[in-house]
C-alpha cells in the first residue's frame, strides 16, 4: 500500500516525512532480507547437521551390526565347539559303556560256559558214580541170589536123599508084607525165584520230606493258576475296551501306591487307603468270575458256590507281586524297610472285604514266596547245578539268560527273608481283624530251615535265616518266650556249627548270636 506522503514535495516537512518513510521502508526490507538470510542459513546448517547425524547414525548402526554379527558368529562357534565336545564326551561314554557291557557279557558267557562245563563234569562224575554204585549193588544182589540158590540146592539134595532112604526102608519092609495101600507119591519141591534187585537211588540224589515237597508243589500249582488267571483276564479285556481301561488304571494305581511305601508312623496311610479303594471297587465287579478254591492251599469242601470276582483275584495277584518286588528292591538293601511293607501286605489280606467265606486269600502272596524263596519251607538243592539253583530260588537276569550275581542273589534272599518275617510276625491282638498268616508260620519256617540236613545247608539257607531273625528276634521272643530262645539257640549256634557249609553267610549267622548278646542283652547259652 502506497504511503500518502510518497508524492508530497510541496513542503520541507512533507519531504522529511517522505525521507523518513523511505528510510523506514528500507530498514524493514533490510531487516526482512537479513531475517530471510539468517533463516536460510539456519535451515541450511540444520539440514547439514541432520545429514551429518544421519551419516553418523548410519555409521554407528553399521558398526553395531558388524559387532553383533561378529558376536553371533562367536556364539555359534562357541556353541558348536561345546556341542562337539559334548558329543565327543557322550560318544566316549557310550563307547566305554558298550565296551564294559561287552566285557561283562563276555565274562557272564565265560562264567556260564564254565559253570555249564562244571555241571557237565559233575553230572558225568555223578553218573559214573551212580553206575558204579548200581553195578556194585547188582553184583551184591546177584551174589546173594547165587548164595540163596546154592543153599536151596543143598536143601533140595538133602531132602531127596532123605526121601530115597525112606523109600529104601519101605521097599525092604514090603518084601515080607504087602501094603494096605499104595504109598503116596512124593510131592515135588517148590522152588522160589530169587528176589528181584531193588532200584537204588542215584548217588547224590537229594530227598526232601514228602510233606514239605507236597506243600511246595501245591503252592507252585497256585502260582501257575495265577498265571492262567492273568491270561484269562487279558483275553477278557481284549473284547471289552471298558474292562481293559479299568484293569490298566487299577493295576497302575496299585503299583504306584506300593512303590510309595516308606518307613515312618502314619507315612503309608494315604497309599494303603488308595489300595483299599481300588480293591473294594474290584470286589464289586461281579463279572467275570473265577473259581476261588484253586488259589487256596487248603480249600474247603467243594460246593456250588465257589466262584468270586476274577478282577479282585487278578489285582490281589498284582498287589502281591508288587509287595514281593518291594521286599527284594528295598529290604534287600535295608532290611528294616521290610516292616512297613509287611504291615501293608498283612493289612490288605486281613480285610474282611477281600476274604472268601471268611478265608484270607493270602495264599496268593505265599505262592509267590514259594517260587522266589523256597528255602523258607526247607527246600534244598546243590547250588552248583541248574536244578539245585532253581530249587533254592536263584533268579536269572532274563528268561534263559545267565544267573544273577552272588551279590544280587544275596540281596534278593535278604529282602525276602526279612519280608517273610514282616508278614508272619504281625500282632493282631488289638485288632478286630483276624491275622491272615498266623505267627506259627514263622516258627514252622524257622524249623524247616534249621532242620535241613547239615550237609545240604547252603549259603542261601543262612542268608534267609539271618534276614528273618535279625531285627525280629524281640518280637519272636514276645510271642514264644523261652521256646523262642531255644529256637534261636538252635538257629544261631547249633545249625551253623553242624553245617558242612562254612561260607561267609554261615559265619554271619553264628556272629548274630554275639551281636544279640552285646546289643540287646539276649543270651543264648551255648
Amino acid at each position: 500500500m502506497d504511503s500518502p506522503y510518497k508524492h508530497a514535495t510541496d513542503s520541507p516537512s512533507k519531504q522529511l516525512l517522505l525521507e523518513l518513510g523511505r528510510l523506514r521502508l528500507h530498514a524493514e526490507e533490510d531487516f526482512y532480507a537479513r531475517l530471510e538470510r539468517e533463516t536460510f542459513e539456519r535451515e541450511k546448517a540444520h539440514k547439514a547437521a541432520l545429514a551429518a547425524a544421519a551419516v553418523e547414525h548410519d555409521r554407528v548402526r553399521r558398526s553395531a551390526e558388524a559387532a553383533a554379527e561378529r558376536f553371533q558368529l562367536e556364539l555359534e562357534k562357541t556353541k558348536k565347539r561345546r556341542e562337539d565336545e559334548e558329543r565327543r564326551e557322550l560318544d566316549r561314554k557310550r563307547q566305554e559303556k558298550t565296551e564294559r557291557e561287552l566285557a561283562e557279557r563276555r565274562k557272564e558267557i565265560e562264567r556260564a560256559k564254565a559253570a555249564e562245563a562244571e555241571e557237565k563234569r559233575a553230572a558225568e562224575a555223578l553218573k559214573e558214580h551212580a553206575k558204579a554204585a548200581e553195578k556194585r549193588e547188582f553184583q551184591r544182589a546177584r551174589a546173594e541170589a547165587e548164595e540163596l540158590r546154592r543153599e536151596k540146592e543143598v536143601k533140595e539134595a538133602d531132602r531127596r536123599a532123605q526121601e530115597a532112604a525112606s523109600a529104601a526102608q519101605r521097599a525092604k519092609a514090603a518084601e515080607t508084607q504087602l501094603p494096605t495101600q499104595a504109598p503116596q507119591a512124593p510131592q515135588p519141591a517148590i522152588v522160589q525165584a530169587p528176589p528181584s534187585i531193588p532200584e537204588q537211588p542215584a548217588s547224590g540224589n537229594r530227598q526232601v520230606d514228602s510233606g514239605k515237597e507236597a506243600e511246595h508243589q501245591r503252592y507252585q500249582a497256585i502260582h501257575q493258576n495265577l498265571k492262567a488267571l492273568r491270561r484269562y483276564m487279558m483275553a477278557q479285556a481284549k473284547g471289552n475296551p471298558a474292562l481293559k481301561k479299568r484293569m490298566g488304571d487299577m493295576r497302575r494305581e496299585i503299583k504306584k501306591c506300593v512303590g510309595q511305601l516308606t518307613e515312618g508312623k502314619g507315612a503309608n496311610r494315604g497309599p494303603i487307603n488308595q489300595i483299599m479303594i481300588v480293591l473294594q471297587e474290584a470286589a464289586a465287579v461281579s463279572d467275570p468270575k473265577t473259581s476261588i478254591p484253586q488259589f487256596l492251599a487248603s480249600p474247603p469242601p467243594p460246593n456250588s458256590d465257589s466262584k468270586g470276582p476274577a478282577l479282585l483275584l487278578y489285582l490281589l495277584n498284582i498287589f502281591s507281586k508288587a509287595i514281593i518286588s518291594q521286599f527284594i528292591d528295598e529290604a534287600g538293601v535295608s532290611p528294616k524297610a521290610a516292616d512297613p511293607i509287611g504291615v501293608v501286605g498283612a493289612t490288605v489280606f486281613a480285610a474282611n472285604d477281600f476274604r472268601w467265606k471268611g478265608i484270607s486269600l493270602i495264599d496268593i502272596m505265599i505262592a509267590k514266596f514259594h517260587v522266589v524263596c523256597p528255602v523258607l519251607w526247607g527246600i534244598y538243592g546243590d547250588e552248583k547245578t541248574t536244578l539245585g539253583k532253581t530249587r533254592l530260588g536263584w533268579w536269572r537276569e532274563d528268561k534263559d539268560g545267565p544267573w544273577v550275581s552272588e551279590q544280587r542273589h544275596s540281596e534278593r534272599m535278604t529282602g525276602l527273608g526279612a519280608g517273610f518275617a514282616a508278614i508272619a510276625l504281625r500282632n493282631f491282638k488289638k485288632s478286630r481283624l483276624e491275622n491272615p498268616y498266623p505267627n506259627v508260620k514263622y516258627w514252622q519256617a524257622l524249623a524247616a530251615i534249621v532242620n535241613v540236613p547239615p550237609q545240604e545247608a547252603t549259603q542261601t539257607h543262612f542268608i534267609v535265616l539271618k534276614a528273618m531273625i535279625e531285627g525280629y528276634e524281640t518280637r519272636f521272643l514276645e510271642f514264644y518266650g523261652d521256646a523262642a530262645r531255644v529256637a534261636l539257640r538252635k538257629a544261631l549256634i547249633e545249625f551253623p556249627r553242624q553245617a558242612t557249609d562254612k561260607s561267609v553267610a554261615a559265619s554271619a549267622v553264628a556272629v548274630l548270636a554275639d551281636v544279640l548278646r552285646r546289643d540287646k542283652k539276649i543270651t543264648l547259652m551255648d
